[in-house]
């Protein structure tokens, strides 16, 4: 499960990246900003993992008042993280534009980000999207005969990283992590696509998988994980208390019987918890929740 959810992240960095590059284009007259993205992304997530992935959405009403676009639980079976994520978008002339007045109260949203996620237990982070020229450190590398590597389009950055002055990915690029880093730290997956068009067969996709083994990693990835001095989050084996991993406790609880309602199978499960929740978002002014139970091998496959 854990390895399906990862190839889910891999791909969707991969498309984000592409995508916003595409749009980019000089004869492309497509918005494709932090909204269609966000949405875009989580409901993949969902569609693509029904038994373990849910989504909640309210709705809109004020600009959210803590700063966040979304809240994202990721429940383990010992441990849960909670976060509060603010979505930005590096633009077409590669400007990254951090700090933003709230409309509706006035104030910093990135203060709104830090000072709210505090007040609630939870982790504030950048959910930044990208292109691939944009990026230096997390830029696709060299892939072996016959695959083709993943684009990181989807980095992640602790938000007390992230200064309100910046204007650039280029300033805070060594405390980013791709997304995919929450399922598999320090992974190399590639994938090789081989069609057979002379038969019309459909493309038939392999995916390889390297573990964070130094005898396994390439030299180039393990000098990315260095170069990387940012938010160090827990992964799903982490929450599971399967490693021995130093990680940011940061908005890491002991999983509830709440957070397994949430999922569904606990005690409390449904409505009670959903109405609980979407009163608890509304006041802040967050309008979407995504779950992700990652606990041991439930709900192994992928849907795609």
């Amino acid at each position: 499960m854990k390895l399906d959810l990862n190839f889910t992240f891999l791909e969707l960095g991969d498309v984000t990246s592409r995508n916003l590059e595409f749009s980019h284009g000089d004869d492309v007259w497509v918005s494709y900003g932090e909204e269609t993205i966000t949405e875009t992304n989580l409901l993949e997530i969902t569609r693509r993992h029904p038994r373990v992935a849910k989504i909640f959405t309210f709705p809109k009403g004020l600009e959210a008042i803590n700063g966040a676009d979304w809240e994202w639980h990721i429940v383990g079976s010992l441990w849960t993280l909670r976060m509060r994520v603010q979505a930005k978008r590096v633009q077409r002339n590669g400007v990254l534009k951090v700090k933003h007045t709230v409309r509706s109260s006035g104030e910093d949203q990135r203060d709104l980000l830090i000072a709210g996620a505090r007040a609630d237990r939870m982790k504030p982070v950048y959910c930044i999207y990208c292109t691939e020229p944009q990026r230096k450190i997390w830029a696709q590398e060299p892939a072996m005969p016959g695959f083709r590597a993943f684009q990181t389009g989807c980095l992640l950055a602790s938000a007390q990283d992230v200064p309100g002055t910046t204007v650039g990915l280029g300033e805070i690029e060594k405390k980013c992590r791709p997304w995919h880093y929450l399922f598999a730290p320090e992974v190399q997956i590639q994938k090789a696509v081989e069609a057979n068009l002379v038969d019309g067969e459909k493309d038939v996709q392999y995916i390889s998988i390297r573990r964070p083994h130094k005898a396994l990693v390439p030299d180039y990835e393990m000098a990315k994980a260095s170069a990387a001095s940012g938010w160090h989050a827990p992964a799903a084996d982490d929450l599971n208390g399967n490693t021995k991993r130093e990680f940011d406790w940061t908005g890491v609880q002991k999983t509830t019987g709440e957070d397994l309602a949430r999922l569904g199978t606990g005690s409390g499960a449904g409505s009670e918890i959903a109405q609980y929740d979407g009163e608890r978002l509304r006041r802040v002014g967050v309008r979407r929740m995504m779950v992700l139970d990652v606990r041991g091998d439930r709900g192994a496959g992928a849907r795609h």
